[in-house]
């Protein structure tokens, strides 16, 4: 399949709100794959930014991004905090050339990142989040790349506001915004609850309420909701997968 052709067929991908398991973390997890498969980069974040502007990781294909997100939302220092702030693309072909960002370069050179590109996340021109775009060598994000990634964003941008949320108005982009933050911190509550309940680790813990969420054909935040709410038990979700995530230790059933 050319390229051409993978390109359109991700833009459809992400302009899609039909499917039964839509939701926002989904939408952004699929904006990650498809900038890792179809881009020059080894590694791509999201964040998003909540009511009061702080930045939010969404979804990262590594977890050390998820600590650079971090420090660069509680530092408000980085090329995605700037992105954010100017609504342009932010770019360092070697970071180890560059005096900007200090504390945000040395914790991306620690975790083998050389090279950053970040595009925004916009919504009608309105900066709501960033993409980071990283390479674990030095180099130069081609334009084409970078106009891809851009688009892409953009359709993600508009897809999300389709999302039907409780208590929705129309065009309302505050409400989801926030309501896409609350997603997010429901499926860290519950990769908190199900790692220390089944004993496995945080990143397979994610990929057991993907897995049981695609099965079940429900959205990946109803999934965390429900074992949150305990309408849905850690064993479940083991069950339905019992050859391919196992426990690392015997964990407790959930407290009553």
């Amino acid at each position: 399949m050319n390229r051409e052709l993978r390109v359109t067929r991700a833009f459809v991908d992400l302009a899609d709100t039909l499917t039964a398991r839509f939701d926002p973390l989904d939408l952004f997890a699929r904006l990650g794959e498809h900038c890792t498969d179809l881009l020059a980069v080894d590694a791509v974040g999201v964040v998003m930014a909540d009511a009061r502007g702080a930045l939010r990781n969404m979804t990262s294909s590594d977890d050390s991004l998820v600590l650079l997100d971090l420090f660069q939302a509680q530092q408000e220092e980085g090329p995605s905090v700037d992105c954010f702030r100017t609504g342009e693309t932010v770019a360092a072909d070697d970071l180890r050339e560059t005096g900007r960002w200090p504390g945000y370069t040395a914790h991306a050179l620690e975790a083998g990142y050389v090279s950053v590109h970040v595009v925004p996340l916009r919504l009608d021109g309105r900066p709501i989040g960033a993409v980071s775009l990283l390479n674990r060598d030095s180099a130069v994000l081609p334009d084409e790349d970078i106009a891809v990634a851009q688009g892409m964003s953009d359709i993600a941008a508009l897809t999300l506001t389709q999302w039907p949320t409780e208590a929705r108005r129309p065009h309302d982009l505050l409400t989801s915004l926030q309501a896409a933050v609350s997603a997010k911190a429901s499926v860290e509550l519950a990769k908190g609850l199900l790692a220390e309940s089944t004993g496995v680790s945080l990143t397979d813990a994610l990929e057991l309420l993907r897995r049981y969420a695609e099965k079940e054909r429900r959205p990946l935040t109803a999934v965390a909701r429900a074992l949150a709410e305990r309408s849905l038990r850690p064993e479940d979700l083991l069950e339905a997968e019992p050859r391919r995530v196992r426990p690392l230790t015997p964990g407790p059933g959930p407290a009553s």
